[in-house]
């Protein structure tokens, strides 16, 4: 399959005049389509631009809304609660994550969940808005159902994401971003759309064997077994139970129910270093660490050690000097998208 590169700046104007004949406002499509842009320049295509006609096909439907009404309500010195009002997720986790860094600079700590929210794609750039702060971000999210934990034969819990980063000194900060299954369902997507196998213990078929074809994968395996089985259901309950919002299999499916609002919960924390220990001596001691994972003998010398965030960071100064490549099928669909909105193709 043929690819055509696309700048990020191109990518990112598309993106939001797209969201903004869907009826965002102009500030929240540019957020939006940011962060789409982001996790593809970060080389993590399955929560990027291949998303947007997902996006758009709800924003039609209602089951999103373009213009929420996201509301904070403050329950603690240091936690709160977002309303989401059914709007895209993103603009809802950015919210909670804002709150979340206002708490933690006032007590130290921010633990803010938020509720009715949607989608709100790659949690890494949550936890970069508390970096950015000088604090230490913690992003998680729930999906729905797609995980098939160990002893199961059928899906029970989400991929459900978690993301960490923290701030470093000369060095970029530590980025932690994972789902707690192999992969994320929207790799698999992304396999599909190219044609390509899947290794085999991404996921399993209808019959709950482990297969490498992209198009008869029902459902994930858990990252580590039992150990991501478990995390997923940390996650869960810290962004459904607490949130109040539909668990497990009661979360409205992504792709298969687009009649129905996701109502999906998130669950965002920061910390203020400084209430810790000297935030000086923190990051040069995180700079250490992470020249100390690099310096470590590589297993293999082709592949040298790398810290978390490095192979993100080399993709997207690869991909800002050479574009982004989109399959030819996803450039035609977005071109798709981008004629019915009367939006200048790509």
């Amino acid at each position: 399959m043929t690819e055509t590169s696309v700048s990020a700046a191109k990518l990112t104007g598309f993106a939001a005049a797209c969201l903004d004949k869907l009826g965002l406002a102009a500030a929240d499509a540019r957020l939006v389509a940011g962060t789409l842009v982001e996790s593809n320049l970060r080389g993590v295509d399955s929560h990027g631009i291949v998303r947007l006609p997902h996006y758009a096909a709800r924003l039609r439907n209602g089951t999103v809304k373009a213009r929420p009404q996201i509301s904070v309500r403050r329950s603690g010195p240091s936690t709160a609660v977002v309303e989401g009002d059914a709007g895209m997720g993103q603009l809802v986790a950015a919210r909670a994550m804002q709150e979340a860094i206002s708490l933690a600079k006032e007590t130290g700590v921010g633990a803010v969940g938020a509720r009715n929210s949607s989608h709100c794609g790659a949690c890494a750039y949550y936890v970069e808005l508390a970096v950015k702060e000088a604090l230490v971000g913690v992003a998680l999210t729930h999906t729905d159902a797609i995980m098939v934990p160990p002893g199961m034969k059928n899906i029970f819990l989400g991929s459900n994401p978690i993301a960490f980063g923290a701030p470093a000194g000369d060095e970029p900060p530590v980025i932690i971003d994972m789902s707690t299954t192999h992969a994320a369902w929207g790799k698999v997507i992304v396999a599909r759309q190219e044609g390509k196998p899947v290794p085999p213990d991404w996921g399993v078929d209808s019959g709950g064997r482990p297969t490498t074809d992209a198009s008869q994968v029902v459902g994930l395996a858990p990252t580590g077994g039992h150990k991501g089985y478990a995390l997923a259901l940390m996650i869960e309950i810290l962004c459904a139970h607490l949130a109040g919002v539909p668990f497990g299999l009661h979360v409205t499916k992504m792709y298969a129910e687009l009649d129905k609002p996701r109502d999906l919960g998130h669950f965002m924390l920061a910390l203020d270093v400084a209430r810790f220990t000297d935030p000086v001596a923190f990051r040069s001691q995180l700079d250490l660490l992470v020249r100390e994972i690099r310096a470590q003998e590589p297993a293999d010398p082709s592949r040298p050690p790398l810290a978390p965030g490095d192979p993100e960071r080399l993709s997207a100064a690869r991909r800002t000097q050479h574009g982004i490549p989109l399959p030819d099928n996803l450039l035609a669909e977005l071109n798709a998208l981008g004629h019915s909105l009367g939006v200048a193709s790509l």
